[in-house]
Order: C-alpha cells, then sequence, then structure tokens
C-alpha cells in the first residue's frame, strides 16, 4: 500500500470507529454508498442492525469478473465472529470469516461442500491490511481479496446487485491467533442484497491499496 493511500484508509478507519462509537445502532435495510471525508475510497456498505455489525465492500472499475475486493468488517467485541459468504449461501462457495485477536484481528478463509464446519480454502487470498484493528469496544478488519469474486460454479457481477449472506456468532473462536481455528455454529445469519456498482472506487486508487 503506497503511503498516500495508506493514510487515507487510516483516516477512513478513525472516522469509522467514532462514528459507530457515538451511533452505537444504525438501522439500514439496504446497501448505499459510503465516503470517508479526505478519502478517495469510497464503499458500498450494509449494516445488521439488530448486532451491529457492519460490511464494507470497494472494487475496482472493472465490468467483469474476477476482480480483487477490499473488503472491510467493523464489529463489536460483543461478536466472537462475523463473515460473509460470497455467493449468498453456505455451501459450495467462497467465505471469509473475520474476529479479534488482541488489538488486531484475523482473517480466514473456508469453503464447505455442504452444512458442516467449513475447512480452510486455498482458492482465496487475503492480504491483511494496516488499519485492521481491535480495542475493548471494537474490532476492525481490513483486507484485500484474490478469488473472492469468481469460483468454481459462480461469480460476482461489479455492476450491480449480488446476493450475499451474512453470519455471526457471539462465541468466541477456540484459537483467536489461528486463521484455521475452530469455531462454533452461528447463532445469526441472513441473506441480503448488496450493491456493487456503488462499490467502485478509480483503477489508480485500488492498485495503491
Amino acid at each position: 500500500m503506497g503511503p498516500k493511500h495508506l493514510a487515507l484508509l487510516a483516516l477512513s478507519s478513525t472516522q469509522i470507529w467514532t462514528s459507530s462509537a457515538t451511533d452505537s445502532v444504525k438501522r439500514q435495510d439496504a446497501t448505499h454508498k459510503y465516503c470517508p471525508g479526505g478519502t478517495a475510497i469510497c464503499f458500498s456498505e450494509f449494516t445488521v442492525a439488530a448486532y451491529n455489525i457492519t460490511y464494507r465492500i470497494a472494487i475496482p472499475e472493472v465490468t467483469t469478473a474476477p476482480f480483487d475486493i477490499l473488503l472491510q468488517i467493523q464489529a463489536p467485541t460483543s461478536v466472537g465472529w462475523a463473515g460473509l459468504a460470497w455467493g449468498g449461501k453456505m455451501s459450495s462457495n467462497p467465505l471469509t470469516l473475520g474476529w479479534a485477536n488482541g488489538k488486531a484481528a484475523v482473517v480466514s478463509s473456508r469453503w464447505t461442500g455442504g452444512h458442516s464446519l467449513p475447512g480452510a480454502y486455498t482458492g482465496a487470498t487475503y492480504t491483511v491490511l494496516p488499519t485492521t484493528t481491535a480495542n475493548s469496544t471494537w474490532w476492525q478488519l481490513d483486507v484485500l481479496c484474490k478469488g473472492c469474486s469468481q469460483w468454481a460454479g459462480g461469480s460476482l457481477n461489479p455492476n450491480g446487485v449480488n446476493g450475499l449472506a451474512w453470519a455471526k456468532a457471539s462465541r468466541a473462536v477456540t484459537t483467536a491467533a489461528s486463521n484455521t481455528s475452530a469455531f462454533s455454529i452461528h447463532d445469526g445469519k441472513a441473506v441480503f442484497s448488496h450493491d456493487f456498482s456503488q462499490a467502485k472506487i478509480p483503477q489508480g486508487v485500488f492498485d495503491a491499496l
């Protein structure tokens, strides 16, 4: 990540933390575009109001898959883990999970062929950004994913709405420092529509991440 965009994303992160601390429950039924002040990075954002978990996505200006994805997950420490299913279901699509680990957060790449504990998935790779952080109240995971937009049997449309699914559990994972840790079954989940057309940022900005 270049120094300029690292600073911009760090500014974005600071503003996000401040916003969430003062507005603890955000009601949101659909995605909308979120552009932190002072940065060229905009996200398409979805908030699970019941648990105060926010998922933010940014992508480069592309017209077809595959493409890399900038994902931000922000959640209170009462959330043991939170994740996304990029194909909108538990099985046969890439799963991205995150959880707090001390003053940082961990990303875990998973896949399952059925309704069983998802195993490690090597078809998607992640770069954890320096703005990933955690404190006594919140944790935030910022990652670049290569392999989340296309997989065997499916792909995402960068020009419109995609059906995704979120899930979370209150119980902490077994080994927080390990990205292959065992974890408990979700105690909250739902499918939702995420507008990727609102997530596009200039290619040059994305390439500098």
